[in-house]
């Protein structure tokens, strides 16, 4: 699966970032870094002990020398060199287990492609997905559920589901099922001993005491899995689309909150056609922001008898078609999401036309499959900056009259001048906490108050409910009492044991393939 042998790099750094991270980890790693390291001084003075003598591979590794950072010129290739910094851990006590070298340099895509290929040319390979956590892990520095925490917090969108990962990655699934995995081995080394001793007349464990303490043992797990929180609940984003009339300021709106022009942006009405999407970071997780269509009870498909009477109808009908595929995706998105933004534009007389929109709006909330209904809209007064130049009395009087006409409190905002955008942020924020969507649930917004809250991804779950069936078969082999039944009682309860142990680590039970599967989910560079 992994050769340890290997000196592996890659680029850890997210693209968008204008810092570069190259790392390296392997037997060769000091070696490479000494061919495109100046100066040497100090190099040596970061990975060799203060005496100023030669470390072999095999002291480095026994010594307790902490992570060191040196400035220096990084050889991309044979012609250039840039300024740079390395940060250098050695093994055993770095992230891997082996040495470990991290390169920093600011620079453009091209130059660090340039740096790898100088690299791979040395004899480095590029690492896998998750290789470096593997090497954790194969090496003995963290256990397979601390791995699998890795690339949750990597991957992470909310602050429940980063809670979660954390509280996996210090170890509390480990302290969790330490106490069954004990009460497993002292069980099963008693039935095991009186299957040893069956010909003496020497009771080790009574049948009676052996269903109680599997009893036991089984409710334990059985409370692992009712009192955790899965991964799957807390991993996919709250969806959050912003609706009403055509030109209710929507897309300026989306705009806004996303902080770039996500959406095209035009005085002509029905400017969307389509939903929009965009990632929106709040203070407590992460949502999309659906940008859809304008919502108008003209979106009726025309006759299609008048489709070819001439070029005009045609072209009428064809705009006709557009606007009922653009309402009809409005509705789906709306059915979608968790939250919606209902947006008018303050400016106007006649709201009639936005009457129809939350018409529209509720029909959609009625039909939908997420979260609760009562408080999923969020009532948004755009373009507010077109009556507050003329004082704040004509805002607020409009703001009363928008009240009292569609029975909600509404929120002044302006994309122009962004007045009102850090609120209705926070909004809908709280919002999506109120609709009670699956990733804030009950039991997944005890994880950052209860110490003893663990979150167990689909191969733990997978574990444990297998562990509970062979406990099961174990209690049904013992109640049918010969000897021999015992033994597979015995059997059945070793496989529960070896299934929990396999959480934190990999025994004869999972195979190269199922480690595989587990790191394949990584980026490359983790």
């Amino acid at each position: 699966m992994y050769d340890l042998n290997d000196t592996i790099v890659a680029v850890s750094s997210p693209t968008s970032e204008a810092r570069v991270i190259v790392r390296i980890t392997g037997p060769d790693t000091i070696e490479v870094c000494r061919q495109i390291f100046h100066p040497q001084a100090a190099l040596e003075a970061a990975t060799q002990p203060p005496d100023g003598s030669r470390w072999t591979r095999d002291e480095r590794r026994g010594t307790r020398s902490e992570g060191r950072t040196v400035a220096g010129s990084i050889a991309i290739d044979d012609e250039l060199e840039i300024d740079g910094y390395l940060y250098s851990c050695p093994a055993p006590h770095s992230y891997t287990g082996d040495d470990l070298v991290e390169i920093h340099i600011y620079t453009n895509s091209s130059v660090t492609e340039a740096l790898m290929n100088n690299l791979l040319g040395r004899g480095l390979r590029i690492a896998g997905p998750g290789e470096f956590t593997a090497r954790a892990y194969l090496n003995g520095k963290i256990d397979l559920a601390q791995a699998e925490a890795v690339n949750e917090i990597v991957v992470s969108s909310n602050t429940f589901q980063l809670a979660a990962a954390e509280k996996l990655l210090s170890g509390r699934l480990a302290e969790s099922t330490e106490k069954v995995r004990a009460e497993m081995m002292d069980c099963l080394s008693l039935i095991e001993a009186g299957l040893d001793f069956s010909g003496e007349d020497i009771e080790f464990m009574s049948r009676q005491e052996a269903f109680e303490r599997l009893t036991q043992i089984r409710g334990a797990l059985e409370q692992l899995l009712s009192g955790s929180i899965q991964y799957e609940s807390l991993v996919d984003l709250p969806a959050v689309g912003i609706a009403g009339a055509p030109n209710a300021g929507k897309s300026s709106l989306a705009n806004k909150l996303l902080g770039a022009d996500r959406s095209i942006v035009s005085a002509k009405r029905k400017t969307t056609r389509d939903v929009l999407t965009g990632l929106l970071t709040l203070a407590h997780c992460r949502c999309v922001l659906f940008d859809c269509a304008g919502l108008t009870s003209s979106c009726v498909m025309c006759d299609a008898s008048c489709e070819k009477r001439n070029t005009q109808d045609a072209i009428r009908n064809t705009e006709a078609i557009l606007d009922e595929l653009a309402h009809e995706a409005a509705i789906e998105a709306l059915r979608n999401s968790s939250l919606v933004v209902f947006c008018i534009d303050i400016s106007k007389a006649d709201w009639s036309e936005d009457l129809d929109a939350r018409s529209w709006i509720l029909d959609a909330r009625r039909a939908s499959r997420i979260g609760r209904r009562g408080s999923s809209v969020v009532a948004v007064a755009t373009k507010s900056d077109l009556l507050f130049r003329h004082g704040r009395t004509a805002l607020a009087r409009r703001l009363t009259e928008l009240n009292g006409l569609f029975a909600t409190e509404f929120l002044a905002t302006s994309a122009k001048t962004g007045c009102g955008i850090e609120l209705l942020r926070e909004t809908i924020d709280r919002k999506i906490l109120d609709t009670g969507y699956s990733i804030l649930d009950t039991r997944a917004s005890r994880i950052e108050h209860q110490a003893t809250s663990v979150a167990l991804t689909a191969r733990h779950r997978q574990v444990v409910t297998e562990a509970i069936e062979n406990i099961d078969g174990s209690v049904n082999e013992l109640k049918a009492g010969p000897p021999r039944r015992d033994e597979i009682a015995a059997m059945m309860l070793r496989a529960a044991y070896q299934g929990i142990c396999g959480i934190e680590s990999a025994d004869r039970r999972i195979d190269e393939q199922v480690l595989e599967k587990i790191f394949s989910r990584f980026c490359i560079g983790k």
